[in-house]
């Protein structure tokens, strides 16, 4: 039976770099679509579908959310195509996400928390050069949205402690998946 690994947690705890990690060691990643323009090292198709505000709202999508004046969402069709052309893809989503996932995929979901406690994410923030006000932004929308507690809901946990390795290996390992050096 062909899985989707959904990576979740809170805000800075790793997870863009776990997935793009995963995509190294050859697993497909169902890339969400977004309205917000991409960063200087963002491309599309690979980081996000960059798309407009109208083209997003046509899309027949399991989720979408609202941060900061974009939409981001997950296409249903998009799910559906890596499920059934890949024995395992990986994807990033919310909680509200993976509550719709599991109502469309069943058994062949299963949810990793990738956690970082919020002394860890305020640090990484901070040293990303974010200003007090939008670290404050954050993680308020990230409490309002419960991401600290979703590793209640995750099948598996995995604590970043600040060794991406480490992380990535607990990962291969939960999906029974070897980790190559180089990803090959």
């Amino acid at each position: 039976m062909n899985k989707v690994y959904a990576i979740i947690g809170p805000p800075a705890a790793g997870k863009s770099t776990l997935i793009k990690a995963l995509r190294e060691q050859q697993i497909p990643a169902i890339i969400s679509h977004t309205t917000r323009p991409p960063r200087k090292e963002e491309q599309t198709g690979v980081d996000y579908h960059f798309v407009d505000k109208e083209t997003f709202l046509q899309q027949p999508l399991i989720e979408k959310v609202s941060y900061s004046g974009h939409f981001y969402g997950l296409s249903k069709e998009e799910v559906l195509r890596k499920v059934k052309e890949n024995a395992i893809s990986v994807v990033e989503l919310d909680q509200r996400g993976l509550e719709q996932l599991k109502k469309l995929l069943g058994e062949r979901l299963v949810s990793i928390c990738l956690f970082a406690d919020k002394e860890t994410i305020l640090s990484r923030y901070v040293l990303q050069g974010d200003n007090d006000q939008e670290i404050n932004r954050r993680i308020e929308y990230a409490e309002a949205a419960g991401e600290f507690a979703n590793w209640q809901m995750a099948d598996y946990v995995v604590k970043n402690t600040g060794q991406p390795a480490a992380a990535i290996r607990q990962v291969l390992a939960i999906m029974d998946i070897p980790w190559t050096k180089n990803g090959a």
